[in-house]
């Protein structure tokens, strides 16, 4: 009995003296996905660096800098994206601005007053951003499709609980969307959890991106730091430091910029800009005809709606060019030019528009493939005349346009595409001219017309070049 007794009491002396091991508190880190969740984000984004211009064989760099600032309330209405999900939301922009220098030029860009309502998606690692009433301006998208955007941060948190010290790693997907990329080719980012302190979650995140956007190769530095705050049970701080490096586009310059963008996320009680009765009748699924944007000839007085793959690289007064880009690939350019209006009964006849369109391509014209003359909307003559040639043994063609009205207003378009690529582009001149539209009655001084023709000299976005059509249409 006595050694039973001691056996019993060494026992309990065990588990006295044994040292105790508790199991590590796991968190669950998740967004809400309640469809009248509300928030206000408030963000900041600052950069500077350099952009490289390529022309004529010549390169160039130019100092440049942003600081943009954009206040959103946002109303979530799906869950957060996935390989087969979309998330998505409705935000209404109380803010939206920026000010931009390159070189000794400066942008001032804002969103206009009639577009303060954007649907946002994000869905299989690609953001889109659009008005549900009326198409944004290029520029004004550009203003607002900043990196990090809320649905792609929300998408950084991990899938399970985890523990503080816990790492994950994210995917092609997720980083694509965070850093508004077309693709991901290789990355080694990761999260870390760090540490809990007066109820927030702190996560830091750092890696090297490798993609592509706009057809062009990139590479991303970044480092990140996000909390969590464990009772509202959401994000609520976001910063991200950025060093990138980009080849030069089709449409764009390069880059080697640095950048840093903030983000405050706080709850919201109400919106009137969100309501149910707001947002009634509106979707924020985007489709080809809602995502489409616009542009506005002050000289001209016309509009154009046009997709995405179309980019303006030009809005000089006197000729606005686009150039269409489908898959990184350069598939055609397009010369918009306002014309001076005339009387109606010496509106150019399609005998004379063929004339002048063979004088105009001199010896690169080879033979006429097509000529038609048809009405439009509002009554509108629409002059087409597709012909084709040869630039330094390369087979062109080019597709020209005059569009006038009752009123004697005229616009010229000129598309050029190597004729390898017709097949590709498609009626995609048909599409773009039909949704031309004359609005109030131009400025008498308006331009000549400007053709899209190896003479051409175009005003791109921060730099003139000699329009000569190579493989890839025109340099650079």
């Amino acid at each position: 009995m006595f050694m039973h007794r001691l056996a019993i009491l060494a026992f309990v002396a065990g588990l006295v003296g044994a040292p105790t091991v508790s199991r590590a508190e796991t968190y669950r880190l998740a967004s809400p996905k309640d469809a009248n969740d509300l928030s206000l984000v408030e963000l900041t984004l600052k950069a500077a660096g350099t952009l490289t211009l390529a022309g004529q064989g010549k390169t160039r760099e130019l100092p440049m800098s942003v600081q943009a600032r954009i206040n959103y309330e946002e109303r979530m209405t799906s869950a957060a994206p996935g390989p087969d999900t979309a998330a998505r939301s409705f935000r209404y922009y109380r803010q939206a601005e920026a000010a931009i220098k390159i070189d000794k030029g400066a942008q001032n860009p804002v969103l206009g007053e009639a577009h303060r309502l954007i649907a946002a998606q994000t869905k299989g690692g690609t953001n889109t951003l659009f008005c549900p009433t009326a198409p944004l301006k290029r520029e004004e998208l550009d203003l607002i499709d900043v990196p990090a955007g809320t649905l792609a941060v929300n998408a950084l948190l991990p899938a399970d609980r985890v523990t503080v010290g816990a790492t994950w790693k994210h995917s092609d997907e997720v980083l694509q969307a965070l850093l508004g990329l077309d693709a991901v080719s290789l990355t080694d980012v990761q999260s870390v959890f760090g540490q809990v302190k007066d109820n927030l979650a702190e996560v830091t995140l750092a890696g090297t991106v490798h993609g592509a956007t706009g057809g062009v190769s990139t590479q991303i530095d970044l480092k990140a730091r996000y909390y969590y705050d464990l009772t509202l049970k959401r994000i609520t701080r976001f910063a991200m430091l950025t060093k990138e490096k980009r080849g030069v586009g089709h449409v764009s310059p390069g880059l080697e910029v640095i950048a840093k963008l903030t983000m405050r996320i706080s709850p919201l009680e109400e919106s009137s800009h969100l309501s149910d009765d707001a947002l009634a009748d509106l979707s924020n699924v985007p489709s080809p005809e809602s995502t489409r944007l616009s542009f506005e000839s002050e000289r001209g007085k016309f509009r154009l709606v046009y997709d995405r793959r179309w980019d303006l690289t030009s809005t000089d007064p006197t000729l606005a060019v686009m150039r269409l880009v489908d898959r990184g690939e350069l598939i055609a350019q397009c010369n918009v030019t306002p014309l001076a209006p005339v009387s109606a009964g010496k509106l150019t006849m399609l005998p004379e528009f063929q004339e002048d369109v063979k004088k105009t391509l001199g010896k690169n014209f080879g033979q006429f493939v097509k000529v038609s003359q048809k009405s439009g909307f509002a009554n509108v003559r629409i002059l087409r005349v597709v012909a084709s040639g040869e630039v330094s043994q390369l087979p062109i063609q080019w597709i020209y346009y005059l569009v006038a009205n009752e009123n004697g207003q005229q616009t010229s378009l000129v598309f050029t595409l190597e004729s390898s690529l017709a097949e590709r582009f498609s009626d995609a001149d048909r599409t773009l001219v039909s949704s031309l539209r004359f609005t109030d009655a131009p400025e008498t001084t308006a331009a000549k017309p400007t053709p899209a023709t190896p003479k051409t000299a175009q005003k791109t976005r921060s730099d003139r070049t000699a329009a000569k059509p190579s493989k890839e249409i025109s340099p650079q």
